[in-house]
């Protein structure tokens, strides 16, 4: 990564608290990369945030600590511009396994009815090598590219977040806000699963999942989908905690429930973030769907059955 960077790049690692010593290993290593030190772990979501505020960049790359990045990685995100079709762009990488980089992680993704947003092609075979960019729904803060203006006319990631399903928010009110987001599948990163947040089935990675789809649903779709997609995520729940108690996973099923308590006892917050949302509105939840960046719910059953063996 760091032998991509062309002379007016500036590198900076932002660390949330970390006891490991990689904050000394890179100043001895990299003195070139400038660090951003924040003494708790303030989530995904929040230290970006508050790095942004402090670097002067016009244009932001984010990328995660648990990638290894593709030769001409960066190269491949900075020719397809943050213009496309008139439209101020976020940029995404493909993701791929880094125990099995011919797996994809991440091809790009769709919001969901639920919230929540889908990884296209999760877990099947890498084939396509000359696919062209294309817009998608989402893409991953794991590897993902924004303007300055953007990134702040958006108001950054949601802090309320933490992790997980951050991006997928961005990129939703992105959407909404008629700006657009591009999948570069010629932007390769390896992805390795669980490092930072553990397995999916962690109870607090289940927590803020549940906890953070939820707030996306109740933000982003207009009334009458919201109404569809509360119905559609207590059914997924139900079979959800009827698995894991199955799977002698108590904790990991309260989970569920502790986070739809999370956002009860928030909603009133949760409500104002929709106001805020829906008046800056300029793109439907019809033309999401109608071009693909929103799956409908038969559409998102399929996938769910398809991946289930991997969760």
């Amino acid at each position: 990564m760091i032998r991509e960077v062309e002379k007016n790049d500036r590198v900076y690692l932002i660390d949330n608290g970390s006891t490991d010593g990689s904050i000394e290993y890179v100043a001895k290593h990299f003195p070139g990369v400038k660090i951003i030190k924040f003494e708790t772990n303030l989530g995904f979501a929040l230290a970006y945030n508050l790095a942004v505020a402090q670097v002067s960049e016009e244009i932001l790359v984010f990328l995660n600590n648990d990638v290894e990045v593709d030769e001409g990685w960066l190269a491949q995100l900075k020719v397809s511009r943050l213009k496309s079709a008139g439209r101020t762009i976020i940029l995404g990488s493909k993701i791929l396994l880094y125990d099995n980089r011919n797996v994809i992680n991440h091809g790009g993704g769709s919001l969901t009815p639920i919230g929540a947003g889908i990884d296209n092609e999760y877990m099947r075979k890498d084939t396509r090598r000359a696919e062209k960019p294309r817009f998608v729904g989402c893409v991953s803060g794991a590897s993902m590219m924004i303007s300055r203006q953007a990134f702040q006319d958006l108001g950054g990631f949601d802090p309320s977040f933490f992790a997980y399903f951050e991006d997928v928010d961005l990129c939703w009110r992105a959407w909404l806000e008629g700006y657009g987001v591009l999948y570069q599948p010629s932007s390769r990163v390896y992805h390795k699963l669980g490092s930072t947040l553990g397995p999916r089935l962690t109870a607090g990675r289940v927590f803020l999942g549940e906890r953070n789809q939820l707030q996306a649903l109740l933000t982003n779709l207009e009334l009458l989908n919201v109404l569809t997609g509360l119905l559609a995520s207590f059914l997924y729940n139900v079979i959800r905690i009827t698995r894991l108690l199955r799977a002698s996973k108590p904790r990991t099923a309260l989970a569920i429930l502790r986070g739809d308590w999370w956002v009860l006892k928030n909603l009133s917050g949760v409500t104002s973030k929709r106001m805020h949302v829906q008046q800056r509105r300029k793109v439907s939840d019809r033309f999401l769907l109608r071009y693909g960046l929103m799956i409908g719910l038969a559409d998102g059953i399929r996938e769910f059955i398809r991946i289930s063996d991997f969760l």
